[in-house]
C-alpha cells in the first residue's frame, strides 16, 4: 500500500519558516523536586539560564550542539513563580528561541524528543537561584571500537543463523520471518516483522545499544517487501556506529534473495574511516567500500570492514552522496540505487545531488518523528522515492512550487526549489 497524498494550503508563505514553538511549550510537563546536573551522562550536556530570565549563560557549548545527533531536548524551569501574572509559556518560549539563536541547526533538523521538565522544590526566589534552569541536551551517543566490534559480531551472529538452516539456504527467508500488518488507530497501517522462532531465533542484539527498540524496527524489509519491481541497482548502505538494527536487515533481505542477482553491488560508507571532521570535504571524505554480489559472505565481510575501520558515527553529516556516486562510476550499467540512510543524519555532501544521475531510493532508518528534508530533495532530484516503515513517496518530481503536503500527518512545503519542514 502506498502513502502520498496531497493538502494543499494557501497560507503566508513567511509563516511556513517562524519557528513555532506552541507544540513544545503546551508539552505535559514532568514534575520533579530538583534537578541535579552533576548526574548528567556523557552522551549530555547542560544549555545553563538565570531563574525567570532566557539567557545563555554558556554559549561555548555551541560547537558540541551543531555537530552531534540531538536525541532528546528538555527544558527545566522551577514550578514557583514570584508573581501570579508570571507566565511561564511565555518565557518557556523565548528560552528556546534564545537556543534556536545559539544552535539553529537543532531546530531545522528537529528528530529528538521533547521533555518539559518543572521543578517542584523552590519556595522563594532566593531558592530558585539556586536550582538548575535551562535545556539537557542528550546525544546519541559516539560508537567506540568495542561498540563496534561487537555490533559487528551481532550481524555476522545473524548470517550465521541463518545460514546453519538447510531449508533456508535452499529455500530463502519466508520461512524464518514475515511481515505483520496491523491498523492501529493513531498511526494508521504497522508493518512489523515477526520472526518464525521454531524456524531461526535471531541472535541477541548488543546491550549496550542505545535504543534496543531499533531492533525491531522492519523499515528495511518493508521497504524491500513493498517494492518488488526494484531491477538492476545498486544497495548503498550507510554503516556509522547505530546503523546496525537496519544493515541486519539488508543481510536478511539478500539472504532471502537466492541466487536472485538484482542487485548487482553493495557499497558500504562509514564517513572518512577515522579522519578528523576538519579534514572532510565533500565528495572527498572516503571511507566507501564495495563488493559485487557474489556471496552473501563477501557482503558480509565487507560491510564489518566498512564498519571496524569508521570512527564510530556520533557526527551529525554523512557521506551518502559520495557513497552513490563511486557506486555508480564502479557500476554504470545498473538502472538506480538503494540508499540505506540514517534520517538522523545530513548529508555532507547535499550540494552535489546533480551529480548524482540514477533514480534514488532512499530507505530512511528512524523516520518516525519526521522526514530529513534533504532525502526528499535527493528523490527528487533524481526522479526516486522516500521510504519509511509504513510508507512510500514517490513522484516527488511532480510536486510544484509553494505547494503543500502531508507524509504520515507532518506537513512539508516545497519552495525555491527545495522541500521545507512546516512547524
Amino acid at each position: 500500500m502506498r502513502f502520498f497524498y496531497f493538502l494543499f494550503i494557501f497560507i503566508n508563505t513567511g509563516l511556513c519558516f517562524a519557528q513555532n514553538y506552541s507544540e513544545l511549550v503546551n508539552t505535559t510537563p514532568v514534575f520533579v523536586e530538583k534537578v541535579d546536573i552533576t548526574l548528567l551522562k556523557e552522551n549530555q550536556l547542560y544549555i545553563s539560564m538565570p531563574f525567570a530570565k532566557k539567557i545563555v549563560l554558556n554559549p561555548n557549548q555551541k560547537k558540541q550542539l551543531t555537530e552531534k545527533v540531538v536525541i532528546k531536548l528538555e527544558l527545566v524551569y522551577t514550578e514557583y513563580r514570584t508573581s501570579n501574572t508570571f507566565n511561564q509559556k511565555k518565557l518557556n518560549s523565548n528560552r528556546l528561541k534564545e537556543l534556536n539563536k545559539l544552535a539553529p541547526t537543532v531546530f531545522e533538523n528537529r528528530f529528538w524528543d521533547f521533555q518539559l521538565t518543572s521543578q517542584t522544590k523552590a519556595e522563594s526566589r532566593e531558592s530558585g537561584n539556586k536550582m538548575f534552569h535551562g535545556f539537557i541536551v542528550t546525544f546519541r551517543p559516539n560508537s567506540t571500537s568495542t561498540t563496534l566490534k561487537k555490533e559487528v559480531e551481532y550481524l555476522n551472529a545473524i548470517v550465521t543463523t541463518m545460514l546453519k538452516n538447510d531449508s533456508i539456504e535452499k529455500d530463502t527467508l519466508p520461512q524464518a520471518y514475515k511481515i505483520k500488518t496491523h491498523y492501529d488507530k493513531n498511526k494508521g497501517y504497522i508493518h512489523d516483522t515477526i520472526w518464525h522462532i521454531d524456524t531461526i531465533k535471531p541472535p541477541n542484539p548488543p546491550d549496550f545499544f542505545y535504543n534496543q527498540s531499533l531492533y525491531n524496527d522492519s523499515t528495511v524489509l518493508n521497504s524491500f517487501a513493498r517494492n518488488n519491481s526494484w531491477k538492476n541497482f545498486i544497495v548503498v548502505t550507510d554503516v556509522t556506529g547505530s546503523m546496525s538494527p537496519y544493515s541486519a536487515q539488508v543481510f536478511v533481505w539478500l539472504k532471502a534473495q537466492a541466487d536472485n542477482k538484482l542487485a548487482k553491488c553493495f557499497v558500504f560508507f562509514n564517513d572518512g574511516d577515522e579522519k578528523p571532521s576538519r579534514k572532510k570535504q565533500p565528495l572527498e571524505t572516503k571511507g566507501v567500500y564495495l563488493t559485487k554480489n557474489s556471496s552473501i559472505t563477501n557482503v558480509i565481510n565487507t560491510a564489518a570492514k566498512c564498519m571496524k575501520n569508521g570512527s564510530g558515527g556520533g557526527e551529525n553529516l554523512e557521506n551518502d552522496v559520495e557513497a552513490i556516486i563511486e557506486g555508480l562510476k564502479q557500476h554504470p550499467e545498473v538502472s538506480e540505487a538503494i540508499l540505506v540512510a540514517d534520517n538522523m543524519e545530513s548529508m555532507r555532501d547535499y550540494k552535489f545531488l546533480n551529480k548524482i544521475k540514477r533514480p534514488v531510493h532512499v530507505i530512511l532508518c528512524g523516520s518516525e518523528n519526521r522526514i530529513n528534508i534533504q532525502y526528499l530533495d535527493l528523490a527528487r532530484q533524481t526522479k526516486g522515492s522516500v521510504h519509511t516503515k509504513n510508507s512510500d513517496i514517490i513522484n516527488l518530481q511532480e510536486i510544484k512550487e509553494k505547494e503543500h503536503f502531508f507524509i504520515e500527518k507532518k506537513e512539508y512545503l516545497f519552495e525555491n526549489g527545495q522541500f521545507h519542514f512546516v512547524y
